[in-house]
């Protein structure tokens, strides 16, 4: 139960805050007002977004790297993972207003299951160049990883599709601006 407490405290870490500080910008304020990578590199540019990123990517590399070497169950591991996700998305200490979650999860991704990984990677690349959208692509992508890793292994993959499904929840109104702009006007 501390892993998955522990889990949720580290996703609350949120760069995009901490880069904003440092360069005098809250970037809840700026543009979109989303705490994430897209947002700092869209605000403050590319070595933010960078930062921004990888940042909150270690997050979900970290808590599934912690679980691995704790030894504790791959069940275990993916509940974590999602508290991690949650952590990221509903910071306690900020009204629950944090990012949407791509990066956190895609370190967890890396970590959980990298074969699979490579899957989605491939899945992305080929759907970027059919819809042109990278946010359409990484839905569909990480629909790819959830059925993959579902089935490879069913409760694990059971589990961990939730927290994919929190981060694709958490990018409803972009999916619906990109599927169908009219519609929110």
């Amino acid at each position: 139960m501390l892993y998955i407490c522990l889990s949720y405290f580290v996703g609350t870490i949120l760069f995009a805050v901490i880069v904003g500080k440092v360069k005098g910008i809250d970037l809840q304020s700026a543009n979109s007002g989303n705490l994430g990578a897209r947002n700092a590199g869209r605000t403050l540019g590319k070595g933010a977004f960078v930062v921004v990123a990888v940042g909150d990517g270690l997050k979900g590399l970290v808590v599934v790297l912690a679980g691995r070497l704790l030894d504790y169950s791959e069940l275990m591991i993916a509940l974590a993972v999602i508290a991690v996700i949650l952590g990221h998305l509903y910071p306690f200490w900020n009204k629950g207003k944090g990012g949407k979650g791509v990066a956190t999860i895609v370190g967890a991704m890396v970590m959980f299951a990298p074969l699979t990984f490579l899957v989605f990677l491939v899945g992305f690349g080929v759907s970027i160049l059919l819809t042109k959208s990278a946010t359409i692509s990484m839905v569909i992508a990480f629909v790819i990883y959830g059925i993959l890793l579902i089935l490879q292994r069913p409760d694990v993959g059971s589990v961990f599709a939730m927290a994919l499904l929190l981060v694709i929840w958490k990018q409803r109104k972009s999916i619906i601006e990109r599927v169908m702009p009219n519609v929110l006007e």
